[in-house]
């Protein structure tokens, strides 16, 4: 009797062990490898999708498989309008014989007009798709439509869009992912910021530029307000306000010195930041202080490398440059969007909470208001394999 029960449950439970009744295909899936979001003229929201065309798909010539498939390309873009992306996203699908699969996306790029008028609504979106990772990269399409960028052939990537991702992994610009958009806009005393990319010209000749491919640079930062894009960072505050805010792993500097006669490059590989702030009188006080070692690489200047003092006045320099270009980036977030990218008023509510109760309520004036100074200390390691200069041989040759 109770081996005929054990045969019956055996026979119960046999039918359950088939684990693929809700499997998918991988030929019935089309990957997502990055999305662009736009706003029509009309004021709807045109949702771009960049998918990779696979090994073997489509026909090549004769009939023949081809790893590009019959238009020689490596991926195609899609696209729909719709007055949300859930909307468009669903057009889209209507218009493909496979199902898509979000969770291999690299980057969303949106553009620029929709950015100006709001991004609240998408960060929502990809916050409860539970298809979407926050892992994935935020990236604004600088002065333009972000759909551009996905159909811009890169020689060296066979998908676009892996040169977007490859930018952002390298600490090349600013490298923001959902997760770290909206843990920053969550806290308070510090406004959210993340890369702004655009296209251009492999050369800097204008006889040349028609005839040559455009190439993604990510030197900029786009800078939010109450989810609304307000402005950029160049590339020298860009710099600046990653050395601030303690992320800049390593960078170069190319400097003009008047006083030595010249220029010079150096690269620095250990680059750190200390803010400390205070409030006096009502005002807040803000002291940073800049710190970075490296290697000079190019020096011509009119000066004799082999004496130490040489490189003393190189460092002083480079010192006065660097501490002028952050304090000129404070100033500009302080005058035109009373934003503060560098989270100063966070270090002030972690540090002096109850410095912080004083200026809470008000802290975009407090910020533009800030009495702020900046110092920088750098420290050349090397100055090269050559210890004499050569600029200096040639002028004594003189």
């Amino acid at each position: 009797m109770k081996t005929a029960i054990r045969l019956l449950w055996v026979l119960f439970i046999v039918p359950l062990l088939g684990g693929c009744w809700d499997r998918v295909e991988m030929n019935d899936i089309a990957f997502f490898m990055a999305t662009a979001l736009d706003r029509t003229d009309k004021g709807e929201l045109k949702v771009s999708i960049q998918i990779p065309i696979s090994a073997g798909a489509g026909g090549g010539e004769g009939g023949k498989t081809s790893t590009g498939g019959i238009l020689g390309k490596t991926y195609y873009v899609v696209s729909s309008t719709g007055f949300n992306i859930h909307d468009a996203e669903r057009k889209t699908e209507m218009k493909m014989s496979r199902h898509f699969f979000k969770g291999h996306r690299r980057v969303v790029i949106i553009g620029e007009k929709f950015a100006r008028s709001g991004i609240k609504d998408i960060l929502d979106y990809y916050s409860r798709d539970p298809g979407s990772r926050l892992r994935t990269y935020l990236i604004v399409a600088k002065g333009g439509e972000a759909a551009k960028l996905l159909l811009n052939d890169h020689p060296l990537e066979r998908i676009p869009t892996e040169d977007v991702r490859e930018l952002e992994r390298s600490g090349t610009g600013t490298s923001v992912t959902f997760r770290d958009f909206l843990m920053t806009q969550a806290n308070e005393g510090i406004v959210p910021v993340m890369g702004a990319i655009e296209l251009l010209s492999s050369t800097d000749s204008p006889e040349e530029e028609k005839n040559l491919i455009q190439l993604n640079s990510l030197s900029s930062t786009a800078v939010f307000k109450d989810y609304r894009l307000v402005g950029y960072l160049n590339e020298t505050e860009t710099r600046s306000m990653k050395w601030i805010n303690n992320k800049l792993d390593r960078t170069i500097v190319a400097e003009k010195l008047l006083r030595a006669g010249g220029n010079v490059g150096a690269v620095l590989h250990n680059t750190s930041s200390r803010i400390v702030t205070a409030i006096s009188a009502g005002k807040v006080i803000v002291r940073i202080e800049l710190n970075g070692t490296g290697v000079l690489n190019e020096a011509n200047v009119s000066m004799d490398m082999n004496d130490p003092k040489t490189v003393s006045a190189i460092e002083r320099e480079l010192e006065e440059a660097i501490a002028g270009q952050a304090l000129r980036t404070v100033k500009k977030a302080q005058a035109e969007w009373k934003a503060d990218i560098f989270g100063i008023g966070l270090k002030l509510h972690r540090f002096q909470p109850n410095a912080w109760k004083k200026v809470r309520g008000d802290w975009d004036r407090a910020f533009s208001d800030a009495e702020v100074s900046v110092k920088a200390s750098i420290k050349l390691r090397r100055t090269g394999i050559v210890t004499r200069s050569l600029t200096q041989d040639r002028t004594e040759a003189k």
